[in-house]
């Protein structure tokens, strides 16, 4: 492994980073969650549709 000061050693020079490092990290986190909800709910309403006769 290495020597992990120096990303502490970054975020006390630069302190925006760490703000942009976690608006980076919340924005995968929920984009991620958004996804799955979403192709979720579109396999699911592809199974309903297959299960039920069209008229």
């Amino acid at each position: 492994m290495g020597n992990t000061m120096w990303f502490i050693t970054i975020l006390k020079d630069y302190p925006w980073l760490g703000f942009l490092v976690g608006l980076l990290f919340v924005a995968i986190m929920f984009g991620s969650k958004n996804l799955i909800v979403y192709f979720y709910a579109k396999n699911q309403e592809k199974k309903n549709s297959a299960s039920t006769p069209d008229g």
